[in-house]
């Protein structure tokens, strides 16, 4: 009789090591929590909710509670701007999501004319602007640094999404002017930033991301046209735009006047 053979070892697996490893444990965990995700995403306001809470803590943490919370609460504000224009319009809208480091959007239905959709883009910033305003003038009131710095963040991070190119609010909003006119308009946006001493940093980011901008999209810019808007309208985004961009300039200005003040003494 002959002896059974052993059965043949089957080969071992072999585990993924390094990067493989590290994706390969992400998409269990994706895996693993998919229900949840999907709830989450099929619930906006709570979605939105922990998106805002999450870049709280991490603004927080990162950089200091007084700046963290601060900041935060300034894109609160510039998103429930958008909010509140798109219900004005009668258009469905979801939470604002929060991405922490990058910065927030606002889904919604797409408006009925070009016009509308500028001043949906405008309503973030002119709502920034209005808390820039309101903490300057309580900051003036109290001499308190802690409005001051609010109402500081408030009108820079609002300017800098003016600069007239996409996806920021600015862009949006000179779409509906005349999108060619992005190639002087972008210019300009950087010698008054400059010219307004505004930080060095987020200038010289918006100049970067500018030119790689520009360089894929420039001929689309130029060709592109505004038919769907009169000249009219066209018009009075413009001054829109140019009022609001005048706007936080003041009030960064004048946030900077007390400082400068004591230079000179």
């Amino acid at each position: 009789m002959d002896s059974p053979q052993p059965s043949p070892e089957k080969p071992e697996k072999k585990k993924p090591k390094g990067l493989a490893a590290v994706l390969a444990a992400l998409a269990a965990l994706a895996a693993k929590f998919k229900g949840l995700l999907l709830l989450l995403f099929h619930m906006p306001i709570l979605f939105g909710s922990l998106s805002f809470l999450a870049t709280l803590w991490l603004y927080g943490l990162t950089l200091g509670w007084r700046f963290g919370i601060i900041l935060a609460l300034v894109l609160l504000a510039h998103e429930l701007g958008h909010v509140l224009a798109y219900r004005s319009y009668g258009l469905a809208v979801g939470a604002p999501v929060f991405l922490p480091f990058i910065g927030a959007l606002t889904p919604g239905s797409k408006p009925a004319t070009e016009e509308d959709g500028a001043y949906i883009a405008l309503a973030g910033p002119l709502a920034g602007m209005g808390l820039a305003a309101a903490a300057l003038a309580i900051g003036l009131a109290t001499h308190d640094p802690f409005w001051m710095l609010a109402a500081n963040i408030s009108a820079l991070l609002n300017l800098f999404n003016m600069a007239p190119v996409m996806p920021l609010d600015g862009g949006r909003i000179i779409q509906a002017v005349w999108p060619p006119i992005v190639l002087l308009a972008l210019p300009i946006f950087l010698i008054v930033a400059v010219l307004a001493q505004l930080p060095i940093l987020p200038i010289a980011l918006i100049a970067l991301f500018s030119i790689f901008w520009l360089a894929g999209s420039w001929r689309t810019a130029l060709a592109a046209t505004t038919d769907g808007i009169g000249i009219s309208a066209r018009i009075r985004v413009g001054l829109a735009y140019a009022g609001t961009l005048l706007g936080l300039l003041f009030i960064e200005a004048r946030i900077h006047l007390p400082a400068l003040a004591t230079l000179h003494r």
